[in-house]
């Protein structure tokens, strides 16, 4: 940690830090169903900014309206899901993909089923082990979702077709200061740049600060195509996780880089970033001892900067991803110091006024 008595620049406590992330993390929205993370991420920025919902259904929260230069953090507060496509005569829910799924996970998984009249828990069935008679992983078109329905009316009666469907496992406390649960890609992204934003706005910053909520990144990065339209700004800078580097999975440094839990955050480098914005924070983090890796990108990061960059008249575009293991499943594990770390680094690059 940057502070002598291992405290953050800028972030909160870690047990504000925590409290703040679950509350983030009870929230359920995938991709194109964002309203309830979205108004939970909100009610936290009002306590500090202008906020506002765009019309794609982004969320906005302005620190230091009209301030120079203009300075834009995003983090995308989708998650991966599914959505209910047919209910058949048995009462089985069956779904398609929302976001990039390995179906090999899924089965016997606990879901919810997110509907206009509340949440319906389910479990993800298949045939089971004994009466599998193929030899590969089950693929989506195999799995359906059980709610415990008699049948098509009895389904029909909780569920509708199009309902959106997330994983129901709830957040678990480890050891060290880490964390489990779905959707930390990227309700961690998310609360660094609101947490970041506060902590400029505490400090009196002149830039001005859009702190963005993004939707649809994991579908179509339209959330942050339009953000950065309406914030029009100098610098974007795109929070979200990356692959943490520490799981037992042979030469995964060569392809990823080495990004361990506890490392701090990943500053991208490749062809949609700034090299000028990346060489900035690179720097604001030895000034101010924050931990960090460096990513290295080929065409793309993955992240919202590859559709931000390429917007309007063109923006410098900056990446910082937090380690993030088992991505893209029920039991996604982070590290909080890492968050703190990012928030700190983002808060700083803020106070800094960018980079010219």
């Amino acid at each position: 940690m940057p502070n002598p008595d291992g405290s953050s620049l800028y972030a909160p406590d870690a047990a504000a830090l925590r409290r703040r992330l679950l509350l983030l993390l009870a929230a359920r929205g995938p991709s194109g169903y964002e309203e309830e993370p979205v108004r939970a991420w909100l009610e936290a920025a009002g306590e500090f900014a202008d906020v506002r919902v765009d019309p794609l259904g982004s969320g906005h929260a302005v620190v230091n309206p009209g301030g120079t230069p203009r300075i834009t953090l995003i983090g995308h507060i989708d998650e991966i899901g599914l959505s209910v496509s047919h209910i058949d005569d048995a009462g089985r829910l069956w779904a398609v993909s929302i976001g990039c799924w390995d179906a090999a996970i899924l089965y016997g998984q606990h879901v919810v089923v997110l509907t206009e009249n509340g949440r319906v828990p389910g479990v993800i069935g298949t045939a089971p082990p004994h009466l599998n008679t193929q030899d590969s992983s089950p693929k989506m078109a195999d799995l359906w979702i059980d709610i415990g329905a008699t049948g098509r009316a009895d389904a029909e009666s909780a569920v509708t077709v199009g309902d959106p469907v997330v994983f129901g496992a709830p957040p678990v406390r480890l050891r060290n200061g880490r964390i489990a649960a779905p959707a930390l890609d990227n309700r961690l992204g998310a609360l660094a740049v609101l947490e970041a934003a506060r902590a400029a706005a505490a400090a009196q910053v002149t830039a001005e600060i859009s702190a963005v909520a993004s939707v649809r990144e994991e579908t179509s990065y339209h959330g942050a195509m339009g953000a950065v339209y309406a914030t029009k700004p100098d610098f974007a800078l795109a929070v979200d996780t990356t692959f943490a580097s520490d799981i037992p999975e042979d030469g995964i440094e060569h392809r990823t880089g080495d990004h361990r839990l506890g490392s701090g955050p990943a500053i991208g480098r490749g062809a949609v970033t700034d090299e000028r914005m990346a060489r900035c924070l690179r720097t604001l983090a030895k000034e101010h001892g924050i931990p960090y890796t460096i990513e290295a990108y080929g065409d793309e990061s993955g992240s919202d900067a590859d559709a931000m960059a390429a917007v309007s008249a063109g923006i410098r575009c900056g990446v910082l991803n937090i380690p993030l293991r088992h991505m893209h499943s029920s039991g996604e594990v982070a590290d909080l110091a890492d968050l703190a770390s990012t928030i700190d680094l983002a808060a700083a690059f803020c106070l800094a006024g960018g980079t010219t």
